[in-house]
């Protein structure tokens, strides 16, 4: 690849910044009008990576929060360090996003010009083989912001023109490990093995494109090596997803990160294999014809990409750039098809697959017309199909950008600023959403939903169980610790925010395509139905607090799944079980389980006590007779049932249910025989 004469370079550098900034200026100019005086931003998702970049810039990286602890909610883990410097300079606040823009454009600039090396002739402009192909790598900047869909989530302030610079350098590395001599090749290959690990690292779903790369490297090793070569191109990748892992359960308790844990389908209990399969085609279905099809022209239309991509992948000269683009392409939309939210927020979830089949489309452009006059003419009518066939989705598109940025800033940002404004200050607001409000307020915050990370505790995981398993771990924390403020969605928050909140302020907004809801509502705590940290009962030897995950995991608690298990709260008068059995309403959470189905637990090790007689206590609230199974699995009577009599509505009540011989260690089974257990609470007790 010889370098281009200098001014020519020029040129093509001046060409490609207006598409780049033009589009730009499409998107951010309307947006500004319609956000009444801040940055524009048409996802609260913008204000997590803000959040992370200023902890990281103030010295605390991989956090959401300083205080709050590591956090694995961040779904890009090098966007906010590319951010951090922006805030170090002076941006701060929403201006942090006129960062985020020029970094983006910056990034979209930088993806121009390795797609254009990427075009060019192998031996350089040139080349005799350029006679037919000069034309193509002028087009490039074209084809970066050819679909308004796509451009719309370039310029969102979100992580996907950092990701599209790192695509463009992985490519050119990986041709530049193909084409390299012996003795450098070593080299360009680890070279695209970092690369590749820094798209994975940027976009989780990369990984469909990381790994075709690295095949694609070792298969251009020559005399070097396969196994060696795949070893340089995909250990990188291996090394950043194992020390991510790593570093989430240590510090989390998880393997996955928040973000998974919250969204994907796999995690939710509840769902059989096919509700969750029949989620999934639902997902690739609207992604398809939204993401793929009508953003991209129409069902006729929409085929030129791909058939572009195919032409070269079938070429000798880009195939092994070509294919790994493809199956990236269509890869990382199977994998986006697992997140739930896959059908939300303008498909940004499709952006990476759309980049991808951009750039494989233009190869395949510069493919055909290098194979002399004629091909060369239908590549240039492919491509001008291509690249126009989306143009009538821009003026929606911007339009929607301008809207979605007034949204957020019309409740997101209204409701930071009244939250800043209160007196007394709040000490901790809790959120759904881990965006804008924490941000630009400077209130400390808890995330309902787990994305923002708080201390290690398994909030993502929580929020996927049901509202009163969060607000089992919010009775964890020190009474001065818990939040004494809420900005929530009520129907996202029911039986937390009816419960122990009372409402103080709203945000409601007009014309609503962003948020979640119409309205915000601003509530003031009051947790006075939650149990002091520590309570112990008289007389215990170990509990399981049922719904409070943490102690679940403790005691490596197994409830009915799927279809089953379902997490409940109430709040009702203590039950004389001694904790809370002053008559005082008391909160606790709990599963159902069903007639016929099970939950069991393990006596914890760490409740030293002699093997002996105990008696189970297992707290419920108010309904018609049921019938129980209770078994400690060592003991050799086998299973006692237990006939429940109807027990009164509005207050807690207790079954107790002896055991003849129990230590630590032993698995106690308890089994719905008749109706469902409506289970809340375990104790074991001596008699």
């Amino acid at each position: 690849m010889r370098r281009a004469p200098r001014i020519r370079l020029l040129l093509w550098h001046a060409s490609a910044a207006i598409p780049v900034l033009g589009a730009a200026a499409a998107f951010y100019g309307p947006a500004l009008e319609r956000a009444g005086g801040a940055w524009p931003a048409p996802l609260d998702d913008v204000y997590i990576h803000f959040g992370f970049a200023r902890a990281a810039a103030l010295g605390h990286p991989f956090s959401w929060i300083p205080g709050n602890g590591y956090s694995s909610g961040g779904t890009s883990l090098t966007y906010p360090l590319a951010l951090a410097p922006g805030y170090l300079l002076g941006f701060r606040g929403a201006w942090l996003g006129l960062f985020a823009a020029l970094l983006a454009c910056a990034a979209l600039l930088d993806l121009c010009r390795s797609l254009r090396r990427l075009l060019e002739p192998r031996g350089g402009p040139g080349a005799a083989s350029s006679r037919w192909v000069g034309w193509v790598g002028w087009l490039a900047p074209l084809f970066v912001v050819a679909v308004p869909l796509l451009d719309w989530s370039w310029f969102s302030g979100m992580e996907v023109a950092l990701l599209g610079a790192v695509l463009g350098r992985a490519l050119v590395a990986v041709r530049r490990a193909e084409l390299a001599p012996p003795a450098r090749r070593p080299a360009e290959q680890l070279r695209a093995g970092l690369l590749a690990a820094l798209l994975v690292a940027t976009r989780p779903e990369a990984i469909a494109l990381s790994a075709p790369l690295a095949v694609a490297v070792a298969h251009a090793a020559g005399s070097l090596g396969a196994a060696a070569s795949l070893a340089r191109a995909s250990l990188p990748t291996a090394l950043l997803l194992g020390a991510h892992a790593a570093a989430n359960r240590a510090f989390t308790g998880e393997w996955s990160a928040a973000g998974a844990v919250r969204k994907l389908l796999l995690s939710n209990p509840y769902p059989t294999p096919l509700e969750k399969a029949v989620e999934v085609i639902k997902n690739l279905a609207a992604l398809r014809v939204q993401a793929l099809e009508s953003a991209l022209g129409g069902p006729w239309l929409s085929l030129v990409l791909p058939l572009l991509g195919a032409v070269a992948a079938l070429d000798r000269r880009s195939r092994r750039v070509a294919v790994p683009l493809l199956l990236g392409a269509y890869g990382a939309l199977l994998l986006v098809a697992l997140n739930a939210t896959a059908r939300y927020q303008n498909l940004r979830y499709a952006a990476p697959s759309l980049a991808m089949l951009l750039v494989a489309a233009a190869l395949g452009v510069h493919a055909l017309a290098r194979r002399g006059r004629l091909a060369a003419g239908v590549a240039a009518a492919l491509a001008v199909a291509a690249l126009a066939a989306p143009s009538a989705g821009f003026a929606r598109q911007i339009d929607h950008f301008a809207r979605a940025s007034a949204n957020i800033a019309g409740q997101h940002v209204e409701v930071a600023r009244r939250l800043a404004a209160r007196a007394p200050r709040p000490r901790r607001v809790l959120l759904g959403d881990a965006g804008a409000i924490p941000y630009l307020s400077g209130i400390p915050a808890i995330d309902g939903l787990g994305l923002g990370g708080y201390r290690g505790m398994p909030f993502a995981r929580a929020s996927v169980h049901g509202v009163p398993a969060v607000v089992e771990l919010i009775e964890r924390l020190d009474p001065a610790e818990r939040p004494d403020v809420f900005a929530l969605y009520p129907s996202w928050w029911g039986g937390l925010a009816d419960v122990f909140g009372r409402r103080v302020d709203a945000v409601k907004i007009e014309d609503n395509v962003m948020c979640a809801a119409d309205e915000k509502v601003i509530y003031e705590a009051d947790w006075s139905a939650l149990a002091p940290p520590g309570e112990r009962r008289a007389g215990v030897i170990d509990e399981v607090d049922i719904a409070d995950l943490m102690d679940e995991r403790a005691h490596g608690y197994a409830f009915p799944s799927p279809r089953a298990g379902w997490v409940v709260g109430a709040v009702l008068p203590g039950g004389g079980d001694g904790a809370g059995g002053d008559g005082a309403p008391r909160f606790d959470a709990g599963r159902l389980i069903p007639e016929g189905r099970e939950q069991s637990f393990t006596v914890g090790a760490a409740a030293a006590f002699a093997r002996g007689p105990a008696v189970l206590a297992l707290r419920t609230d108010g309904g018609g007779p049921i019938a129980l199974g209770v078994a400690a699995l060592r003991d050799a009577g086998g299973e006692a049932r237990v006939e429940v009599p109807e027990r009164p509505a509005g207050r807690w009540s207790e079954i107790r249910v002896p055991l003849r011989d129990v230590a630590p260690g032993d698995r106690i089974r308890i089994r719905s025989l008749l109706g469902t257990f409506r289970s809340f609470h375990v104790w074991l007790l001596r008699p």
